[in-house]
């Protein structure tokens, strides 16, 4: 894949996402006049936050550990900890920042309990090599300037704005609509709107909401203010991409002859399978024919549409053809933004939505991932579902067998020779033999996040595809996981990956 996709996007965007009060999710009935001014200066984070913040940033790089090991000693809980690295990710103006912050508390919950601070640890690492590039204010941690419109007339500003992409407005209608109707119900019509242009930003705009948005159902929702700002200022800068009008049209023409149940997790093999041919092949078009056709009568559920999407998805890094960073910091986006948006497929009720996001996803997959990898010569003649059917565990094989045959990854780190890219392939058969054992899974899971903690470099998407590939691999009909989990060791770290410096520290100093 081309890396010029992604820096162009990365030069153009300035995360900024934080969280607010669960509470806030129940909408009141009207705004005092108190809750429509604009407050003056820096937005506030409250005393205990602003001091955590203010740590973090003023501690030197090198200090960071023996600091906040310190401040646990202390009593500083695992939440607030998340919570001021969330907001110290919010001044360094970088949507990665904000992103990997959800990834590594997901990577948190699930690895032993000794290893559980290793991630928040790098993501406190990353933050300060962040704040090293960078001024450590952003225009979202400033208090939003103009008039808000009323609680009244929020609704319709807002739809305008995003729809004309006016920044300005999309910004201050949004943070009138939290003030009225509650943060999360704010943050919630982003949705409408979040896969509006996928391939132009590779999913980032969906990565942005679905990311924010569970870290705030961790964390608390009583900082949502500024991750609202900043979401409806980026989605409503970028218009739609070639898909989006032609998957519009097509969600008009089928959203009244939808059956009940349509929304089903219920799978078909065939009808996932159909899918996924038509993916592959890179045709977007007939792809999202194929599913409004499959879905208006009742032939298939969203849930098998939902399977063929991550299929695809995970076959596109399966047959690419050079390993490293051209997989690692590129092509796992069709991974993470597909995610993202099945994600918000589930969290958004209107029918015409959970459609357009369904449809936008099968076209990034196809135009754009897919189309992508044909045009730079790098699609192998594999087949994910083909090739891994002939796997076999030999006697004696494990999951460390697997991750021992894995080429060292590194950030920014090409494939060094054909023999890697054979390599990692002899690992996913071997990891898929594996799992070919329904009751191994959580094994292989198990050894994939020890090597992370400990081998995870600099860059974000060590930790942000994992998480989005296994939580696929969780919600997927159980008879396709083993194909998602086998291909993800193409983007993985192995035992040859150096072990990094940072994580050692930390876990020698919680040791």
């Amino acid at each position: 894949m081309k890396k010029r996709h992604r820096r162009q996007f990365l030069k153009t965007s300035l995360g900024a996402t934080l969280f607010a009060d669960l509470q806030s999710f129940l909408p009141i009935s009207q705004a005092v006049a108190s809750d429509v001014e604009l407050e003056r200066g820096l937005v506030r984070f409250g005393p205990d936050m602003d001091s955590l913040v203010k740590l973090i940033e003023r501690t030197p790089r090198e200090k960071c550990i023996p600091v906040f090991m310190d401040q646990f000693t202390s009593g500083l809980s695992y939440r607030r900890f998340l919570a001021a690295l969330f907001l110290a990710a919010a001044r360094t103006g970088d949507l990665h920042q904000l992103a990997q912050v959800y990834a590594a508390h997901r990577t948190s919950s699930s690895v032993r309990i000794e290893e559980r601070l290793l991630p928040l640890f790098w993501v406190l690492d990353r933050i300060k090599k962040g704040q090293e590039h960078k001024d450590s204010s952003t225009h979202f941690l400033q208090a939003a300037k103009g008039t808000l419109p009323k609680p009244s007339e929020a609704v319709d500003v807002f739809q305008t704005a995003m729809l004309n992409s006016d920044q300005a407005q999309a910004e201050l209608a949004a943070l009138s609509l939290a003030r009225s109707e509650g943060p999360r119900h704010a943050m919630y019509r982003l949705w409408e709107f979040a896969s509006r242009n996928l391939a132009g930003t590779l999913g980032h705009m969906p990565i942005g909401i679905a990311n924010a948005w569970r870290t705030l159902d961790a964390i608390g929702w009583n900082h949502a203010e500024p991750a609202l700002r900043y979401m409806a200022t980026e989605i409503s800068r970028f218009p739609g991409d070639r898909t989006y009008a032609p998957n519009l049209e097509r969600v008009q023409a089928s959203i009244t002859m939808l059956p009940p149940g349509w929304t089903s997790h219920e799978s078909s093999r065939q009808a996932a399978l159909s899918l996924y041919d038509l993916l592959r092949a890179g045709d977007a078009q007939t792809a999202c024919n194929y599913i409004c056709s499959a879905l208006t009568s009742g032939s298939a559920q969203a849930g098998a549409m939902w399977d063929g999407i991550s299929l695809a998805a995970a076959d596109t890094i399966f047959r690419y053809g050079i390993g490293g960073s051209a997989i690692g910091g590129v092509l796992v986006h069709a991974v993470t933004s597909t995610n993202a948006l099945r994600f918000g497929f589930g969290v958004v009720r209107e029918p015409a939505t959970k459609l357009l996001h369904l449809l936008q996803a099968a076209s990034v997959t196809a135009d754009y991932f897919v189309s992508q990898a044909r045009e730079d010569g790098q699609l192998r003649d594999m087949n994910l579902i083909e090739d891994l059917d002939e796997a076999e565990a030999s006697i004696g094989d494990s999951y460390e067998d697997v991750f021992e045959l894995l080429p060292p990854k590194a950030d920014n780190r090409d494939q060094q020779s054909p023999a890697e890219r054979a390599a990692s392939d002899a690992a996913s058969r071997m990891a898929f033999g594996l799992l070919r054992d329904a009751d191994s899974d959580l094994a292989f899971l198990q050894t994939a996040r020890s090597f992370l903690v400990r081998k995870a470099t600099e860059d974000p998407h060590d930790l942000k595809y994992p998480a989005a590939c296994f939580e696929d691999a969780s919600l997927v009909s159980p008879k396709w996981r083993p194909y998602l989990l086998a291909s993800s060791v193409h983007a993985l770290h192995g035992t040859r990956s150096e072990s990094s410096p940072l994580l050692i520290q930390a876990r020698d100093a919680i040791r």
